[in-house]
């Protein structure tokens, strides 16, 4: 029977991460990691949530914005003569 609350290293598993890279990315918050909870002092996922993200996120929500200022396009290149 599969839990229903994964764990830091249960997540890991489940996306084919190291342990260390979820730990780090809880602080960064990258738009790959789907939300989480606390369990006292314990970081935690449930697994319905886990596969739902991951189902928005192939379909292309969750991206992270881009940043930096809009840039207008080139002006087209006119043939001389």
């Amino acid at each position: 029977m599969e839990p229903e609350i994964l764990t830091v290293t249960e997540l890991a598993k489940l996306l084919g991460r190291t342990e260390s890279s979820i730990r780090s990315a809880v602080q960064a918050r990258p738009d790959w990691l789907p939300p989480y909870f606390k369990q006292g002092a314990r970081l935690a996922w449930r697994l319905e949530s886990v596969r739902k993200f991951l189902r928005e996120y192939e379909e292309g929500e969750h991206k992270a914005p881009k940043v930096g200022r809009p840039r207008n396009a080139p002006p087209t290149l006119r043939k001389a003569g």
